[in-house]
């Protein structure tokens, strides 16, 4: 027999460590340092891959939902990209879905059928207030011992996830959610309250999912705009804004300083005595990739289109682009209606969002028209068919389908709450 064959190849010490059921020192080293590779490149794959990710092992589904990984996550890719809107359905508490993804193939499969919106241990359906940064701020009436009463929640429709809030005394309020994942990990929810619908003054109250308790910070002395409701909010650059259809200004608090500030909409110069804007104006502000957006349209007649624009370092706004709906009226003669008073050609629309990347990629508006969603570039000026909603909302009333209808951004993210 060879020496060769008489040569006994001794196990790495490692291994003789896990074979004595003991693990040694250099072991977790090489399990940590494997774990921190590993960690590295599941933090550049997609959201939805990190999700179907998570059923490949225990050990992966304890990496991926490791707070301090999604947290790596969020803000190694902030801003996240848009992936689709929410689109309340006239007539029921029911929501639709537009995807973003997808190439033009697919333009059937970019809509879901209409479904509620509501939780596996929870039989009410949920309406959606606002949606921030891949979270939606969520409300439901629920009754308790023949009584009802009115709940928050914030929801991650991605990962399923939501949290009640503490009761927030019934009154004239409006509720906001912030959430800015490049600064922290941690969610406010702004509670704007007037004494009465006819009330100069109003108070703040703050709830910080950190803290878990609502926060009375300052008594604002006076309204802007009196008798009127500022319903409608907006998380942008540090700060949410509350408006109304009929105000003329955004009441703004910046939770880093806690104090209120005063923001003008862009061209409407009334003055005093002359009346609001009717609240049947076609209005629309948003947020997208930093920039703040709003639209008004007065005259459904117009051809124009008109989108101010408010940088994130700026304080006034600024004509940024003009819609030409003319070409898309040719494209989609669905879109000409005769006004049934005046007999007038007028424009069946409405706003569903704006998508502006950090990427290179164009800046667009998503157009609700007569059974369909368009998307706008505002840069080259071409558009296409995103989808179809006949289906969907075909026994809506034209006033309520192509006014503006409430949409909510859907942003995939792993933000925790």
């Amino acid at each position: 027999m060879s020496s060769c064959s008489r040569t006994r190849t001794k196990a790495p010490r490692s291994a003789r460590g896990h074979r004595n059921g003991r693990f040694s020192s250099s072991s977790a080293t090489i399990v940590a340092e494997i774990d921190d590779i590993l960690i590295q490149i599941l933090s550049l794959l997609p959201i939805k891959t990190l999700l179907r990710s998570k059923r490949v092992s225990k050990r992966w589904f304890s990496l991926i939902t490791n707070p301090d990984f999604s947290n790596r996550v969020i803000k190694s890719n902030h801003p996240l990209p848009v992936s689709g809107f929410f689109l309340h359905l006239p007539r029921a508490i029911m929501y639709s879905f537009v995807s973003l993804d997808g190439d033009d193939d697919a333009i059937n499969q970019r809509i879901s059928s209409s479904l509620p919106l509501w939780f596996t241990d929870h039989s009410t359906d949920m309406i959606i207030m606002q949606s921030t940064n891949g979270l939606l701020l969520c409300r439901c009436a629920c009754a308790s011992s023949n009584q009802f009463k009115t709940n928050y929640y914030v929801y991650n429709p991605t990962t399923k996830q939501y949290t009640l809030l503490p009761p927030v005394t019934t009154g004239y309020i409006t509720l906001s959610l912030a959430f800015d994942p490049s600064t922290s990990p941690h969610y406010k929810v702004f509670c704007f309250r007037t004494r009465s619908m006819t009330s100069f003054s109003f108070s703040i109250e703050v709830y910080s999912s950190n803290e878990g308790h609502w926060k009375r910070l300052v008594l604002v002395p006076s309204s802007p705009s009196p008798f009127v409701e500022y319903k409608d909010t907006v998380f942008w650059n540090g700060a949410v804004y509350c408006y109304g259809p009929g105000t003329i200004d955004c009441i703004s608090f910046d939770f880093s300083q806690e104090e209120t500030k005063i923001l003008p909409l862009p061209n409407l110069d009334h003055e005093d005595g002359e009346p609001l804007p009717d609240p049947g104006t076609l209005r629309y502000l948003d947020e997208s990739g930093g920039y703040l957006y709003f639209v008004e349209v007065n005259d459904q007649g117009s051809s124009d289109l008109p989108v101010y624009e408010m940088e994130r370092n700026s304080s006034s706004w600024s004509l940024k682009y003009i819609v030409d709906l003319e070409p898309l009226a040719a494209a989609f003669p669905e879109m000409i209606r005769t006004e049934y008073y005046t007999n007038r050609r007028i424009y069946a629309f409405s706003v569903i969002g704006f998508v502006k990347e950090v990427t290179d990629a164009e800046p667009y508006i998503v157009l609700h028209i007569p059974n369909k969603a368009v998307k706008y570039n505002f840069i080259n000026k071409t558009f296409k068919k995103l989808c179809n909603f006949k289906p969907l909302v075909n026994d809506a009333p034209e006033e309520a389908f192509y006014r503006f209808q409430k949409t909510f951004q859907f942003i995939e993210s792993l933000a925790n709450v």
